[in-house]
């Protein structure tokens, strides 16, 4: 149900931008929201991803800086076309990158269950997982 739940989620706002439709951006406190609303979702649905596909590498890390390197690199395409200046582009970028930090941290830390691993200098850790009915 996670799965599906996820991948509902990453179509979704993965297809809000495309289309036909062209909008204007702007430095309004709604425009800086979407863009930290996106790092948000984006990045937990990629952490959650890396947990199910990729259990050897941390889950953190990769639902942080997969959507940051590609909203920076789209913002650097509108700042090279003039669709935005080097300001708007920066701000954006940063909406986004302090969403998916929010995102990729509450989805490790809350959403998933913990992982047991072996370190190389610490040893083992582990995690409890509690679970209620309601």
């Amino acid at each position: 149900m996670k799965r599906i739940l996820f991948t509902a989620v990453l179509l979704l706002s993965s297809g809000l931008n495309s289309g036909g439709a062209y909008a204007n951006g702007n430095n309004s406190l709604n425009s800086e929201l979407g863009h930290f609303s996106g790092g948000v979702l984006s990045s937990g649905a990629i952490t959650a991803l890396s947990h199910y596909y990729l259990p050897q590498q941390n889950r953190r890390w990769n639902g942080f800086w997969l959507p940051t390197a590609v909203s920076t690199l789209a913002e650097f395409r509108e700042y090279s076309v003039g669709d935005n200046t080097a300001g708007e582009a920066l701000l954006d970028a940063s909406a986004f990158a302090v969403g998916a930090m929010l995102g990729s941290l509450v989805t490790d830390k809350y959403l998933l269950a913990p992982v047991v691993k072996n370190e190389a200098e610490g040893g083992r850790f582990v995690g409890v997982n509690l679970a209620f009915s309601f």
